[in-house]
């Protein structure tokens, strides 16, 4: 599997002496982009590092050549998951009016995701003590359409999709 930082815009980076700050515009797009080999082969032999599906095979030859038995043959490749393959999408939002940034990761329907989202409270609100503060909106056990179930493993901390 390879990550790929992809399509970095804004090369300004506060060095122009006209406008020495940096704005959202110069980093006005970030992508990352997973790519590897489609399904079934999300797993990697430990032997010989090839892909193969979680059962071991690898769509052209099943033995692994680094695992040879005492009769000169050869055997079964040894799958271990790749690591990331249970990631759909990740990826970072920044939204200027809202004054916010959301954090999204799908890892259950990828027309989904959990989403962390920390914005800051107008200056103008109707709450004085809440005014100008930051808030962290976080995924919870209990959500009524939750991305992928969660299960409280100890306060901020969740086992995914029990």
């Amino acid at each position: 599997m390879t990550i790929t930082t992809v399509n970095m815009s804004g090369t300004n980076l506060g060095n122009n002496e006209e406008d020495p700050c940096v704005t959202l515009e110069d980093f006005s797009d970030a992508t990352v982009r997973f790519d590897g080999k489609e399904e079934p082969y999300n797993h990697r032999c430990r032997a010989c590092g090839e892909l193969v599906s979680s059962s071991g095979e690898d769509g052209d030859d099943d033995e692994c050549q680094e695992n040879e038995r005492d009769d000169d043959t050869f055997g079964p490749h040894d799958p271990a998951p790749v690591a990331l393959n249970w990631v759909n999408h990740a990826g970072v939002s920044i939204d200027e009016e809202d004054d916010s940034v959301t954090l999204h990761i799908s890892v259950g329907d990828p027309r989904g995701a959990f989403t962390l989202t920390v914005r800051r409270i107008p200056v103008d609100a109707d709450n004085p003590e809440l005014a100008g503060k930051l808030v962290m909106h976080v995924p919870y056990t209990g959500e009524p359409t939750p991305h992928v179930p969660l299960a409280d493993l100890h306060p901020g901390t969740y086992i995914v999709g029990s």
